[in-house]
This record gives structure tokens, C-alpha cells and sequence, in this order.
């Protein structure tokens, strides 16, 4: 990806005399982006299957990487979607690096939990992400410990990057609010997240071990009291002469101070707000080969995840399947996803509501969807 570097020689753009000694630091910024478009068949939707499908705008990302000094950086993400209201904050957080093995991050931050990289290799993720356990960023601070092959990272998060009921954001956080009959008053705050990663190194097999912890507190902002949140995960990621295999599991728990009879949680991202089930399992397993050529990578993969929901508050909720065939191409500039998504149960994969719910209907529904994307 190119960006465009400014550094302390715009002083001499601006006939500013400029002396620098042989070690003497030079603070940089590095600017950024991507446009990204897509083409996609959806096959709940009569027209677009009808007229061969939709190519449309997807995004705008501008994205700024500094060296403010020898030992602090920053750098931040702002993402422009495909309609005027519906833009925000990826990341925005300064880190230092002035410890040994260590790092510290501040601001809008990943969380650290689940598998170290993501747990999917395709552009609509995995239900993971629909829940909040893949991708997601959120306000608070890090530390990151990393010696010979073990790496540990703490982190507190007092809440999400926006307001628990503005819909906007990248990662899915919990949504204070209604989505359809049902009203939730929840705001995520004081989250904690442990995770402790092993690398196991046999030559050409490299083989990543994790397991992860999430505990915080569901604010009720009508009752002035509090829920609680936990998760816990293991996770393996294992990488042979270009072959990869990943898989995790993810036990949650979102147990609100009023529960929802249906046993159901409200969340939101992207502009939309779904339910989800309160408490279950989510199992991931995916495979992936990459392929290297003089002009780039192609790397094909399957990802497979499904949740299972606890139906001991509500008998009538349904396991969530996402199943992606695809692969992506990386050439020059530009990085493209050509995937065939195949899901059951899972929110906005053939009009479906939300992830775990109570099935509208039981039938699989498939998105063609092809990403293209232009870094610069």
C-alpha cells in the first residue's frame, strides 16, 4: 500500500534551511486510504437477481500512521460508507514503545480477544464479528507484553468508541434502544480482556495457541444498575508451506440486569441495530491456502462458523451458519475478495434479522459478493 510521507523536509519545501545530523530523528507522518467497491447477487432479493446483480460504492478510508518521537507513534482509521450519515471511526490511539518487549496503546483500540489475526480470510467475516469477538474496537488502553514466543495482553475498555444507541461504528457493541418489539437499555462499560498467545515453531509447521477471557458490566441506563458480560475462548492457528487452519471457540454470556424474556441482546454497527442470543456458543474452522506468483498472491480458503444458542430461557432459538467459499487476490495496490456466502439464521444474509434469534425460516441463503479495493 503507498502513502504519502511528510516528514521534516517540508521545511525545506517551505525554504527552511534543513540540517540533520547522521542519528538525529526525524518525526514522520505517513497518509493513506482506500476506495472500495463491490458487485454482489443477493438471493432473497428478486432484482437483484433480476437484473444481474448490483455494483455499487462500499467505502472510503482515510488513514494517518505517525512517528511523533523515537519511542511514540499514532495512527488512526476514519471510514466513509456508502450513505452520508453512516461514517466513523475505525481506530484513533497513540502507542508507546519505550519498554522493553512491551507495548502500550490508548484510544479507540482492537480488543485482544479471540485469534491473534482474524478468525476468517473472507470480506464478510465470520459470525464472530456479528457478535462482537472478531474485529472490533472499542475506547480504552492496552498493554502488550511479547518475549521469545509467548505474548500476553491486558486491557480495559470504559466503553465503545460511540454512544450505545448511535448505530455507527465498525465492530458490533451492544445497542440501548428498540429492534422490533422489544426495548433494550444497555451500554457496554469497564470491560477487562486477558489473552495469551504461544507460538509453536517446527520448521515449516508454525502453530499459534490462544486462550482469552472478556469480563465487563452491561449498564442499565433505566434502572441505574448493572448487568454483567463474559466470554472466554480458545483458539488455534496453525500454518503449513501456505496452508493455514484455524479454530476457535467462543463460550458468552450477555446477562443483562433485565433480562429479555426471549433471552435475546440487542447490538448494532454499521448504521443497523439486530438481536442476537444472550447466551451460547460460537465454533469457528477454516482452511486456507496461499499461492504466490511474480504479480501477487492468491490465497483460497473456506470458512465455516456456527452459533449455537442456550435455549434454556427460550426454547425456540435457532444455531446461526455462515459458510464462505471464496478467495482473495493481492496484486500491486489493489486487493480483491471474490466470495460465495452461504448462511443460515444470520443477519442481513438473505433479509435474516439477527444472529441465534428465532428462524423466520430455515433455509440457507446465499450473497455473491465480489470487494475490490484500492489502497493508496
Amino acid at each position: 500500500m503507498k502513502k504519502l510521507k511528510l516528514s521534516i523536509l517540508i521545511g525545506a519545501l517551505l525554504g527552511a534551511p534543513t540540517v540533520v545530523m547522521a542519528d538525529e530523528f526525524k518525526p514522520s507522518v505517513d497518509l493513506g486510504g482506500a476506495v472500495k467497491v463491490k458487485y454482489f447477487i443477493d438471493d432473497a432479493n428478486e432484482a437483484s437477481k433480476s437484473n444481474g446483480g448490483t455494483f455499487a460504492f462500499d467505502a472510503l478510508e482515510l488513514d494517518i500512521d505517525s512517528q511523533i518521537s523515537e519511542n511514540w507513534t499514532a495512527s488512526a482509521k476514519y471510514v466513509f460508507k456508502n450513505s452520508s450519515s453512516n461514517h466513523f471511526i475505525k481506530y484513533a490511539y497513540a502507542a508507546y514503545n519505550g519498554v522493553e518487549d512491551w507495548q502500550f496503546q490508548g484510544g479507540v483500540i482492537s480488543k485482544p480477544f479471540g485469534n491473534k489475526s482474524f478468525i476468517s480470510h473472507n470480506w464478510w467475516e465470520s459470525i464472530n464479528y456479528y457478535m462482537g469477538f472478531e474485529d472490533d474496537y472499542d475506547l480504552g488502553a492496552k498493554a502488550i507484553y511479547s518475549s521469545g514466543n509467548w505474548t500476553s495482553e491486558v486491557a480495559f475498555f470504559k466503553n465503545s468508541e460511540y454512544s450505545s444507541s448511535d448505530t455507527r461504528g465498525y465492530g458490533a457493541d451492544g445497542f440501548t434502544g428498540s429492534v422490533g418489539d422489544n426495548t433494550y437499555n444497555n451500554e457496554e462499560t469497564n470491560t477487562f480482556n486477558i489473552r495469551q498467545s504461544y507460538v509453536l515453531d517446527f520448521d515449516k509447521l508454525t502453530v499459534q495457541l490462544g486462550a482469552s477471557l472478556e469480563y465487563g458490566q452491561l449498564y442499565d441506563t433505566v434502572h441505574d444498575d448493572n448487568g454483567t458480560s463474559t466470554a472466554y475462548a480458545v483458539h488455534l492457528d496453525a500454518q503449513y508451506s501456505g496452508y493455514q487452519l484455524q479454530l476457535q471457540m467462543v463460550d458468552y454470556d450477555y446477562d443483562q440486569y433485565q433480562a429479555n424474556k426471549d433471552g435475546l441482546y440487542a447490538m448494532k454497527m454499521g448504521g443497523g441495530a439486530y438481536e442476537v442470543a444472550a447466551k451460547g456458543q460460537i465454533f469457528a474452522a477454516n482452511i486456507a491456502k496461499s499461492i504466490g506468483y511474480d504479480w501477487g498472491t492468491v490465497t483460497l480458503y473456506n470458512d465455516y462458523s456456527h452459533l449455537t444458542p442456550n435455549t434454556d430461557v427460550n426454547a425456540n432459538l435457532n444455531d446461526s451458519v455462515i459458510n464462505t467459499t471464496g478467495m482473495s487476490i493481492a496484486v500491486s495496490d489493489f486487493f480483491i475478495f471474490v466470495d460465495h456466502i452461504y448462511g443460515k439464521n444470520a443477519v442481513w444474509i438473505g433479509g435474516q434479522q439477527g444472529v441465534g434469534i428465532e428462524n423466520q425460516d430455515d433455509d440457507f441463503h446465499s450473497l455473491f459478493n465480489i470487494s475490490l479495493n484500492y489502497y493508496f
